[in-house]
C-alpha cells in the first residue's frame, strides 16, 4: 500500500494561488521528505525568479506547466512543461517565463 499519496493538480493549483497572493510571486511547498530525499513543489509567476543560490548536492526539476529558464554562469537551458533536467552547479538561477509550476527533487546533506 502507497502512503501519503499526493494530488499534485491539486497542490500545484493551491500554490499557484499563494505565488499570486505573494509579493515575491512564488511559493513552495515540500510534498515529500524520505531521508535525504526531498520533493518540492514550486510555483513561480511570470517574471519572477528564484534569485541566484546553491545547488544541493543532487537535483532535478521536472516542470509540470509553464516554462523555466536555469542560469549557471553564462548558460541559459529552457525547460518547458513536461521536460527534466539535472540543476547545473555550484549555484544556479531559475526564473518563469509565465506561471510556472514544478518539482524540485533534491537530495540534501
Amino acid at each position: 500500500m502507497v502512503h501519503d499519496l499526493i494530488d499534485v493538480p491539486r497542490v500545484a493549483a493551491e500554490e499557484l494561488q499563494r505565488a499570486r497572493a505573494n509579493p515575491h510571486g512564488r511559493s513552495a511547498r515540500a510534498l515529500t521528505h524520505d531521508g535525504r530525499l526531498r520533493h518540492t513543489l514550486l510555483a513561480i509567476l511570470d517574471g519572477e525568479s528564484l534569485g541566484e543560490h546553491a545547488k544541493p548536492e543532487s537535483a532535478t526539476l521536472q516542470v509540470l506547466s509553464g516554462s523555466l529558464v536555469v542560469s549557471s554562469g553564462e548558460m541559459e537551458t529552457r525547460l518547458e512543461a513536461g521536460q527534466l533536467a539535472v540543476l547545473p552547479g555550484p549555484s544556479h538561477d531559475v526564473t518563469a517565463v509565465g506561471d510556472a509550476v514544478a518539482i524540485l527533487t533534491t537530495l540534501a546533506g
